[in-house]
């Protein structure tokens, strides 16, 4: 059982696909899931530069075929120095699956 439960966890995967280019970032969420699925999913930005601070939340329903890497959206944003941005993605059947993932740009640990 426990087995079974570790390879399931394995094979759903959230990532980012980050590209970076002088001051534009291009950040693309990714998922892999052992199982086709009908989903929510709900994206959170927020910047933070000199002039001050937004932030953006969107959700939308999508339906994702199993043991295919997809991407699950977009963004494409330019930083100044001393600008910092935290995406959170969330993703979940509302059941029994819930996944999420955080990127903060630029990563300065």
């Amino acid at each position: 059982m426990h087995v079974l439960l570790i390879a399931a966890v394995l094979s759903n995967q959230l990532w980012f696909d980050t590209q970076a280019d002088a001051d534009t970032y291009v950040v693309t969420p990714m998922a892999t899931l052992a199982d086709s699925c009908s989903c929510q999913i709900s994206i959170a930005v927020s910047h933070r530069a000199a002039q001050g601070q937004s932030t953006s939340r969107q959700q939308r329903n999508v339906t994702l075929p199993a043991n295919q890497p997809l991407p699950l959206g977009q963004m494409r944003f330019s930083m100044q120095k001393g600008d910092w941005t935290q995406i959170t993605v969330t993703l979940t059947d509302g059941k029994g699956l819930l996944m999420a993932k955080q990127l903060i740009v630029p990563d300065n640990s």
